[in-house]
């Protein structure tokens, strides 16, 4: 049997497709050559260029691997140009096997069809339930600190803009206090707190794990707040 050399991630549950990717992992390398055999890009990072993918694509493996592995997530947000380079890249003999991590079913149809024909396996993962900034500030204003850090999991997950969450938020804030659901004392302590985080993301030069932490100090100190 042809082991496939480019395997389509279709899906939400993140966990499982990890569990996948680590045993692809054990399966081609050892653990201490991971970091010259493994490559993670992003496909929604404006930065990222066909050059880029065909530098990991056509590296060979180390001594002691038997294949690199190139994971592109968010791979649906692809520009036309990066994915009709890679598709023809695909079409030579490699020594790399890709993973296109494909959160999104709508809308890839014929994106998942075109790596279909090039031998493409496809592999179904369960989707999360949707959810949007805007169930985020909904969790915060009800005190369920549990849902509503998940959810900011889930969002920073699929790359919503640490801004746009904020924003989201500080709308919430704003209408929950404008239908006399809040109390002004406690307006005003919320609203403090939604400025200090915003001054510490602009301020800040580090990526989405500072924003992460900056969001989620945010929301405990919100759902804590007493209404």
């Amino acid at each position: 049997m042809v082991e496939p050399r480019i395997f389509l991630f279709l899906g939400q549950d993140e966990d499982q497709k990890q569990d996948r990717i680590e045993s692809l992992q054990k399966k081609f390398f050892p653990p201490e050559l991971k970091e010259l055999n493994f490559t993670l890009l992003y496909a929604d990072e404006k930065q990222l260029t066909l050059a880029d993918i065909n530098e990991a694509l056509f590296c060979l493996p180390t001594a002691g691997a038997k294949k690199r592995l190139l994971v592109i997530k968010m791979a649906h947000k692809l520009g036309r140009h990066e994915s009709a380079g890679l598709k023809d890249a695909l079409k030579n003999p490699l020594e790399t096997v890709v993973v296109l991590d494909i959160p999104q079913a709508k809308g890839t149809e014929a994106m998942v069809e075109g790596f279909k024909k090039l031998g493409a396996q496809v592999v179904r993962f369960k989707d999360e339930e949707e959810v949007s900034a805007f169930d985020l500030g909904r969790a915060i204003i009800s005190r369920r600190t549990e849902a509503a850090l998940k959810i900011l999991s889930v969002l920073l997950r699929y790359r919503d803009k640490a801004e746009k969450i904020l924003g989201a938020i500080f709308w919430q804030w704003e209408r929950t206090y404008s239908d006399k659901r809040l109390s002004g004392d406690v307006y005003r302590k919320g609203l403090k707190l939604i400025l200090e985080a915003d001054k510490r993301l602009k301020t800040s030069s580090s990526g989405p794990a500072r924003q992460m932490l900056v969001l989620e100090s945010l929301v405990i100190k919100l759902s804590y707040l007493p209404r």
